[in-house]
């Protein structure tokens, strides 16, 4: 009886860790949907896909975005927003955005290529 109780524990335990994987996937794909929508306030400087834009002698006057880390870039857009970075473009728009916005135009970006 023991070894049923066991096995029958094991295995809620395994069908409650899928279905948690199962949710934190599907909540990252409505967030990079939501991001896309929300990208556009940046793709005049970075790009329709975050691919960066180049200035005179091809050195980059907006960064690629694309397929950067999403916690870097989720720090990067909070830091303009708090003033702790300086860019007076970006803080202007990162100070419009809110926490979810933020974290969902990260998710985004992360998951280009």
């Amino acid at each position: 009886m023991k070894k049923i109780i066991k096995c029958l524990a094991s295995t809620a335990v395994l069908i409650s860790s899928t279905l948690i994987f199962i949710d934190a996937a599907a909540a990252n794909d409505a967030a990079i949907e939501a991001g896309k929508t929300g990208a556009a306030v940046c793709m005049g400087c970075h790009g329709l896909q975050g691919e960066g834009k180049d200035a005179i002698n091809g050195q980059p006057a907006f960064p690629r975005i694309a397929g950067q880390i999403k916690d870097y870039l989720i720090k990067s857009v909070n830091d303009y927003k708090a003033d702790k970075r300086n860019d007076p473009m970006m803080s202007a728009i990162a100070k419009g955005l809110s926490d979810t916005e933020i974290v969902n135009i990260a998710s985004y970006y992360s998951s280009l290529k």
